[in-house]
């Protein structure tokens, strides 16, 4: 969401460090381009966020920045863990269509598993 590209370093904030200065001109050094640009700019983001959310009231933050009503991991321990043995096409006596796997042993001694609905 915040690339590097999108802010460069200039002499009049001075907040800014000049990590990259030296090189303008030159090819691209490859993935690792512009990693400082951006190492900086989201460590003074950061602080400036810190700088004005810190002590604010849950209540209070903008509403990206609120905690989510999430599942409680305690209400993973209520899972049925047995509702397959309730599933009828796994009962005995099922005669709708079944799926059947074979394992298949190549000439060149690798091995694939097929299946095929029957």
């Amino acid at each position: 969401w915040l690339k590097s590209s999108h802010f460069r370093p200039t002499a009049t904030h001075p907040s800014v460090p000049r990590v990259g200065r030296a090189r303008a001109g030159r090819a691209p050094r490859g993935m690792s381009e512009g990693l400082e640009d951006f190492a900086a700019v989201r460590k003074i983001i950061e602080d400036k966020l810190h700088q004005e959310f810190y002590n604010v009231p849950t209540k209070d933050l903008p509403p990206r920045m609120q905690p989510r009503q999430l599942p409680n991991l305690q209400d993973a321990a209520k899972i049925d863990w047995d509702d397959w043995k309730e599933w009828e096409w796994l009962k005995p006596g099922w005669k709708g269509i079944k799926m059947h796997s074979q394992c298949v042993i190549n000439s060149d001694g690798s091995a694939e598993v097929r299946s095929v609905w029957k």
